[in-house]
């Protein structure tokens, strides 16, 4: 057990040295990985590879320049308890060339290595900012991330991952997404949220923001894979949804990524892996088309072996594309949230309806203008010309009701009636 910790340990502080250097390639590590656990007989497995990975070196490529005996002498090293192997084996160019590291990998994890001091108070300064670094075999690591094709070797977490114990469904959706998909997201974040859901997305403006603010709202537990550092709130008007999941109780933030790292563009399609992943099925609720950062979630979705469900929108309507296309294709078609629910095996009965007032509470040229509201934005001019209004009488009318929550200006001449769920009979 002893050796075991302390394998455990080192496993966990090569990692973090890696993390920290900003060294990408999960291939070359898992190798390496393997090569310390298991010596001269990792040299006689199939090794499996990623699909980031190029050049895949076979076991029988990895022979002429890593012998058996060199192996079994790293696996000593890594667990002798009165040695500091890590630095030295990071610094073993002619040994990480052998595994498939690159000449800039190996840059990188030589810096690290010579850095280490520093780097092993880093992680002891990460706890007290509330930051925990979890590898597989960490307390609280979600095994659901090990049953991916690429499963990551380390996650820096705020909050906690989620629980695989109980039903997980991530919702994705397009950044610039119109009033009828925001809506389709909070109803079905918020449904789920209800029946103890835990609801997960990438805290993207949109859809990602819409559903977690609703499960949060609902009192469910709500988790953000982000293409940043988890102490850096992206974008910033999610803030207080960040600060809720991540130091409220709330769910977590998670990411891949050392704290400080900046978004970058090609983090968001490697962390939509992850967003799948943690999840039991996907639900897309609107997507303009393939060429999105929604269409790379469900593909990792369903390479993961997941059940994909699609809101089904209008045929003309740009906004809906990518969902029709998907259930075209044969993703499952959403038509509320029963159908997830059914399918974690969860019974549930709900309705989406509009919000109403009682007549006395509007005069009859306010009730006249909210009948002419829907669920789609409406433009002003063709309010004013079904009502038979002054413009002026109408703007006035449209502020009364946005005051009073009935309504809600979707950009700047546009405006939609705002709904609300139906409490019905829910069923455990």
């Amino acid at each position: 057990m002893r050796e075991e910790l302390l394998t455990k340990a080192r496993t966990d502080e090569l990692l973090f040295f890696a993390a920290s250097a900003g060294f990408l390639s999960r291939g070359p590590l898992r190798r390496l990985l393997l090569v310390l656990r298991d010596g001269a007989e990792a040299l006689e497995m199939p090794f499996l590879f990623p699909r980031d990975v190029p050049g895949q070196m076979t076991a029988e490529e990895l022979r002429p320049s890593l012998s058996p005996l060199k192996a079994e002498e790293l696996k000593a090293a890594f667990r002798d308890p009165a040695g500091d192997p890590v630095p030295r084996i990071l610094k073993d160019h002619d040994l990480l060339l052998s595994l498939g590291f690159s000449e800039n990998g190996l840059s990188l994890l030589s810096g690290a290595a010579a850095d280490a001091e520093r780097l092993r108070e880093e992680r002891e300064d990460l706890e007290t900012r509330g930051i925990r670094f979890m590898t597989q075999g960490s307390p609280g690591w979600a095994a659901r991330l090990d049953r991916i094709p690429d499963p990551p070797l380390w996650l820096y977490v705020r909050g906690a991952l989620p629980d695989d114990g109980v039903p997980s469904v991530s919702i994705v959706g397009s950044r610039g997404a119109s009033l009828y998909g925001l809506r389709m997201a909070e109803f079905i974040a918020g449904e789920l949220a209800r029946k103890k859901v835990q609801v997960i997305s990438g805290m993207a403006a949109g859809i990602d923001g819409a559903a977690h603010a609703e499960a949060l709202r609902e009192g469910g537990l709500s988790y953000a894979l982000l293409g940043c550092g988890v102490n850096i709130c992206y974008p910033k008007e999610h803030f207080e949804m960040f600060e809720a999941m991540a130091e409220g109780g709330r769910g977590g933030v998670i990411s891949e990524y050392p704290p400080d790292s900046p978004p970058q563009s090609y983090h968001f399609p490697e962390r939509n892996r992850l967003i799948a992943g943690l999840s039991d099925c996907l639900v897309v609720t609107e997507s303009r088309g393939c060429q999105s950062g929604t269409s790379i979630t469900v593909g990792h979705a369903l390479d993961q072996g997941k059940q994909v469900f699609c809101v089904p929108g209008r045929l003309t309507d740009p906004m809906s594309r990518g969902c029709n296309d998907l259930i075209r294709t044969g993703a499952s078609i959403l038509t509320g949230p029963d159908c997830v629910l059914d399918a974690l095996g969860i019974l549930h009965e709900g309705a989406l309806v509009p919000r109403k007032k009682k007549g006395g509470d509007l005069s009859r040229e306010e009730r006249l203008v909210y009948r002419l509201l829907d669920a789609e934005p409406r433009y002003l001019e063709e309010i004013v010309r079904k009502s038979g209004l002054a413009p002026g009488k109408v703007m006035s009318i449209l502020l009364k009701l946005e005051v009073s929550g009935l309504a809600v200006q979707t950009s700047g001449s546009c405006y939609a009636a705002v709904y609300r769920r139906k409490r019905a009979r829910v069923s455990s």
